[in-house]
């Protein structure tokens, strides 16, 4: 059965990223999506200048009421980046009454990379994030929010023995079903899943280059095919391989990657995938 999932996250127009991929992958898996913006943007940050930015804040939980008087109801709320606290805060107020009411809450936390908070954000957006990451049923941060959120603050390389220490803390901090992406295995890359106290690994090929982008289609194609009735360590691997082949094709065809991945080109196998 077909389900209704809500997206928080930004709209980036140019960048293939956030929104942009979201919609577009979880619609091609058969479900309804719902996207609430956070903030209209020309294009993604990562290595672009002048863009622009205009904060959507004030309409978030003006849309949200309109919705719950219309009897529109939610399977899945699934959030990306926010940017900034007043997005938390309102995406805290939704998360807990759509938790109440049953729908599953997925939290990509989106605020850090290569072992620190992105820059745009401080100590207090670290705290409320950890607040929204603790109504999570499904929590999918890369290795950097991983090991944050473990309470781990020395370095440690992202392979499967730190993954394994990672994951079990978080397990005993109450975080159950765990997908940890950016999991490096000589020549293999992908995620670590926690899912009722068993750790696995899904892996593919690694490439050398950074791939902005990746991670967003990685959560994307892993809500959808979860929403699909499939279980957390095949819609993890599901998702690794479709964001493998993404990378594959984007980088034949000597893609731009600030501009993302060329996932349009695959993604009709998301159409016939079982």
């Amino acid at each position: 059965m077909n389900k209704r999932i809500l997206t928080i996250q930004d709209f980036s127009s140019v960048g293939r990223c956030s929104l942009t991929v979201a919609i577009p992958i979880i619609s091609a898996l058969g479900h309804e999506v719902i996207g609430l913006p956070t903030a209209l943007l020309s294009t993604q940050t990562s290595g672009i200048t002048g863009f622009t930015f205009n904060d959507l804040y004030s309409n978030m939980l003006p849309s949200y009421d309109h919705w719950k008087s219309l009897g529109i109801k939610f399977d899945c709320l699934y959030t990306g980046f926010l940017g900034t606290l007043d997005c938390v805060d309102t995406t805290i107020k939704i998360a807990k009454d759509l938790k109440n009411s049953g729908t599953i809450i997925a939290i990509d936390p989106a605020m850090a990379e290569d072992g620190k908070l992105y820059k745009i954000f401080d100590k207090k957006y670290y705290e409320r994030m950890v607040e929204l990451c603790k109504l999570s049923d499904i929590f999918m941060p890369n290795f950097t929010e991983g090991k944050m959120l473990a309470g781990l603050s020395m370095e440690l390389e992202p392979n499967k023995e730190n993954a394994n220490m990672i994951l079990n803390i978080l397990n005993s901090n109450g975080f159950k079903t765990v997908i940890l992406s950016g999991i490096e295995d000589d020549e293999l890359c992908g995620v670590a899943t926690l899912n009722d106290g068993m750790i696995t690994f899904q892996m593919n090929k690694r490439f050398p280059e950074y791939i902005h982008g990746a991670g967003d289609v990685l959560s994307s194609v892993f809500i959808g095919e979860i929403s699909r009735g499939k279980g957390i360590e095949q819609a993890a691997q599901i998702a690794v391989d479709f964001v493998y082949e993404c990378i594959n094709i984007s980088v034949e065809e000597n893609f731009d990657p600030r501009f993302g991945l060329n996932f349009e080109r695959i993604i009709p196998k998301l159409f016939t995938s079982k």
